[in-house]
């Protein structure tokens, strides 16, 4: 039997399984990777976007050196959210000895809580052209609209100025919302490569990762890294293997939490620039405490909880695709 003089060695070995849980699914989870994951002690995280500092100018001699001037853009807050569970370990466990299972319980909550993370972000992109709202993996109707007002992926993102406007739904020069194609990711290369900033200034996006859901792994990966074209007469060149740099697969891309089906959806971003967009923001990671109090014939509680949020920046750096050749909304 597991008695409360094992508390304190069945704890170890809760806390133990908890981190190496916890350090796999971190190395795993795509959304870590692509999303900005940072620590913020606020429950309500202030947004504001910047526009194209300007100011550099001829100096006279003996003249002063300009102030920079900037645009400010559009603001947002982002709220922290509270998850978590209890873990039971019952009376029955203790009593026999159920130590496996016991584990066992830990070991899947705790993959739980990470997968969960990892499909509310992946969510984001799922979502950056369905609506206004949609459900997450916790049951919850949540905004899908970027500070601007828009979607995640559209053709009407304004700069503050009304200067420019920034168009992040993928297109082949011919079809919204293309199929995963050569020929889409080369119109869309040019398109960042040329793109400008509020002042009129070239402010390149260098498209350098193609991320995906598993339905267009085999194509992605043919398509970037072939050393000569698909499918092309003269077999030439293919200039895409050095033009992306990464073919990043996302299995939560597949499908969301509300069954959305993604597996035509790809999308295209700047390594430099997509953490300015993509923020995952939390003010307690995901732990695991034990019970305060002990009781000799009452289950053991532990907790396993964490707060973050979402953010979406201004959506410079990153462009998707529903892939079904349709209007972008």
């Amino acid at each position: 039997m597991i008695s409360t003089k094992d508390f304190s060695s069945l704890t170890d070995d809760i806390q133990e399984i908890f981190d190496e849980t916890a350090k796999r699914k971190v190395s795993e989870n795509v959304g870590f990777r692509v999303f900005n994951v940072t620590d913020t002690n606020r429950l309500t995280y202030d947004y504001q976007a910047l526009h194209g500092l300007t100011g550099i100018r001829k100096v006279a001699e003996g003249a002063d050196l300009p102030h920079v001037t900037g645009v400010e853009g559009d603001s947002a807050s982002w709220t922290q959210a509270y998850y978590g569970a209890i873990v039971d370990v019952t009376k029955k466990m203790r009593k026999f000895d159920l130590h496996d299972k016991i584990i066992g319980r830990v070991k899947s909550v705790s993959v739980e809580a990470f997968d969960k993370v990892d499909q509310s972000l992946a969510d984001v992109l799922i979502h950056g052209q369905s609506g206004d709202t949609y459900v997450d993996v916790y049951g919850e109707t949540v905004g899908a609209l970027c500070p601007d007002g828009m979607r995640l992926f559209d053709g009407e993102h304004d700069s503050p100025s009304g200067s420019t406007t920034f168009a992040n739904g993928i297109t082949d020069g011919t079809n919204e919302n293309p199929a995963l194609s050569r020929e889409a990711i080369v119109y869309m290369r040019r398109v960042g490569l040329t793109s400008k900033n509020p002042n009129g200034l070239v402010y390149p996006i260098n498209f350098d990762t193609l991320l995906v859901p598993p339905a267009l792994e085999d194509l992605a990966l043919r398509l970037v890294n072939t050393d000569r074209m698909p499918g092309s007469a003269n077999n030439d060149i293919n200039p895409l293997r050095g033009w992306i740099k990464n073919v990043v697969v996302w299995p939560r891309l597949q499908t969301a939490a509300d069954s959305t089906d993604g597996s035509a959806f790809w999308y295209l971003y700047d390594s430099s620039m997509v953490k300015d967009v993509l923020k995952c923001l939390f003010s307690e990671r995901p732990s695991i405490d034990a019970p305060e109090v002990v009781y000799e014939n009452k289950n053991w509680e532990y907790s396993l909880d964490f707060f973050y949020t979402i953010g979406r920046g201004y959506p410079y750096g990153i462009a998707g695709s529903e892939g079904n050749n349709s209007a972008t909304p």
